[in-house]
């Protein structure tokens, strides 16, 4: 990881996710506008194709080192769980100082999310992985100066069918899918 000192500063990002599919990309995307409308927030919503719930962070990289996409992807093929539905049905802002995420938050289906984060990173000991002891299932859809306390939505449910690992290019707005794996 880098320490982000002189060249050493961070251009990507890699951590693995759950995606939502496309049509529920788009209905969470709707909201996002009309939440930002509603509450008068002026952040930009995220791109539907770029929504998330993040399950494991593996670091910032000044360039990724070459060894790590090979060992990351042989543990996450070591990842067995049945595909599952998680429910967001509430929103709120997390403290982010300056820029406070508004995320989407679960009710329902976050304890799967949960053993999801869990099996990978149990998959990822000796490679990187580690528990994240904060782990709080939930969708950034925008950052704002404003924060929100938690309030229900009407529900959004999507089935979980696969996770991904994405390579974020820092300061680009850009994902590149550096590997897929089916649950069930």
């Amino acid at each position: 990881m880098s320490l982000g000192l002189g060249s050493d500063i961070p251009t990507e990002r890699l951590f693995f996710a759950v995606m939502p599919d496309p049509m529920t990309a788009e209905r969470v995307a709707e909201l996002a506008d009309g939440l930002r409308e509603e509450h008068g927030l002026i952040g930009q919503p995220l791109a539907p194709e770029r929504l998330h719930v993040t399950l494991h962070h593996l670091g910032d990289y000044a360039g990724l080192p070459p060894s790590l996409l090979p060992k990351v992807r042989q543990a996450a093929a070591r990842v067995r769980m049945p595909e599952f539905e998680v429910c967001f049905d509430q929103v709120g802002s997390f403290a982010g100082g300056v820029k406070n995420p508004f995320v989407l938050r679960s009710e329902y289906g976050a304890e799967l999310l949960n053993g999801l984060h869990e099996e990978l990173a149990r998959c990822l000991q000796g490679v990187g992985g580690k528990l994240d002891p904060r782990f709080t299932p939930h969708m950034t859809l925008l950052y704002d100066r404003r924060r929100l306390p938690i309030q229900p939505v009407q529900p959004l449910r999507w089935f979980v069918r696969e996770f991904v690992l994405v390579r974020s290019f820092l300061g680009q707005g850009r994902y590149q899918i550096e590997g897929r794996w089916q649950l069930g």
